[in-house]
């Protein structure tokens, strides 16, 4: 079987669409995350916060490696409430 590339298409597809939108190795979302916790605890405690965000950002680095949406589908589990329809 063939990989899938933008030339298996019948119809063109923009290669911009199929890459992930990233911020530096990490979504966009998760990267926010961070990034907005990282400015809480250094308004609640001190600068030294900052190694805290460094931290959890080459965490999420190392998580993403592999597959860059991995933090993104980790947090829309987490948000999602635990509902059960019948």
């Amino acid at each position: 079987m063939e990989e899938d590339n933008v030339y298996n298409y019948s119809d063109f597809v923009y290669k911009a669409i199929q890459e992930p939108n990233l911020l530096l190795g990490i979504g966009v979302v998760p990267a926010m995350f961070i990034l907005v916790f990282t400015i809480i605890l250094i308004n609640l405690v001190s600068l030294y916060c900052v190694i805290i965000g460094v931290i959890l950002f080459l965490v999420a680095k190392k998580i993403c490696k592999k597959d860059p949406h991995m933090l993104s589908i980790l947090f829309e589990k987490i948000m999602e409430p635990e509902v059960w329809r019948a």
